[in-house]
């Protein structure tokens, strides 16, 4: 595990001991058996044949003082939803108040598209609280945590009828996210110590997931020419920052939308733009 992933993880583990204290698991688990209503289908919003756009819900930094205050989640997945995006993702970590899950509820309630909550999970129980928080799916960390935690945690989605979401940067990530049994790849182009984006990890990665697993370029998309790119290598969707400008964010969202996405065949092959007609 990297330095960064690290010291995530330690301040993760930290956080889930506090929320257990006040929260305890058997209590979320109770919570749980009283009834689970199916989730919005994430599966089904990013399978077709047009790249599926996901677009990030995030807070704004703490610098950006007054955004930060005006920032409202509801208002933010509405114009995300109107725009044409398939699927949001909202972040709920931020490492200066911890964990916002609250802003999940916020984002799922006025509009009907599915919600992944994108955080740092290291811990079942962080999987309970994105249940209970609205989160249609979660995204899971592989490098994050060992395979057993992630099989672990990948299971609590299942019975939550919660899709798991494996973000992946190497082979042997894949590996494991194949193992647990995730059909939900995102390929994380950004590198988290630097910050920097390389599109070229979706094109190494996708060719190597089978055609069935839905693969999400995860990051590194600014127009349309990055979306071409992943589309090409086989990506089925592509998760993206929009503009804190909402109306050049809508704006985005909308210039994005049309991209042909092909798909890969059994072997993991990227197929040619024609093959899918060719199969109808």
């Amino acid at each position: 595990m990297i330095d960064a992933l690290r010291e995530i993880a330690d301040r993760k583990r930290r956080e889930v001991a506090a929320a257990q204290q006040a929260l305890p698991q058997h209590e979320l688990v109770r919570q749980m058996l009283e009834g689970v209503e199916p989730g919005r289908n994430l599966r089904a919003a990013l399978s077709g044949r047009e790249l599926r756009l996901i677009a990030e819900i995030r807070r704004p930094p703490v610098e950006a003082a007054r955004a930060r205050l005006m920032f409202d989640p509801r208002f933010v997945a509405q114009e995300f939803a109107g725009a044409g995006a398939a699927a949001l993702t909202v972040a709920t970590d931020d490492p200066d108040v911890g964990s916002e899950l609250h802003l999940l509820r916020r984002a799922h309630r006025y509009m009907a598209l599915p919600v992944i909550a994108w955080d740092f999970f290291v811990d079942e129980y962080q999987v309970y609280q994105a249940w209970r928080h609205d989160a249609d799916a979660v995204a899971l960390v592989v490098g994050l945590v060992d395979d057993d935690t992630l099989q672990q945690m990948a299971r609590a989605a299942g019975k939550l009828r919660m899709a798991p979401v494996a973000v992946i940067r190497d082979a042997f990530e894949l590996d494991s996210a194949l193992a647990a049994g995730i059909e939900i790849l995102a390929v994380e182009n950004r590198d988290i110590a630097t910050g920097e984006v390389d599109l070229s990890v979706t094109e190494r990665l996708a060719e190597h997931i089978p055609g069935d697993v839905i693969v999400i370029a995860a990051y590194g998309i600014t127009g349309r020419e990055d979306a071409e790119r992943a589309a090409a290598a086989g990506a089925d969707a592509a998760l993206f920052e929009p503009p804190a400008d909402y109306e050049l964010a809508r704006d985005a969202i909308r210039d994005l939308r049309g991209v042909l996405a092909p798909g890969r065949d059994e072997t993991g092959r990227p197929r040619s733009p024609k093959e899918p007609d060719e199969e109808s």
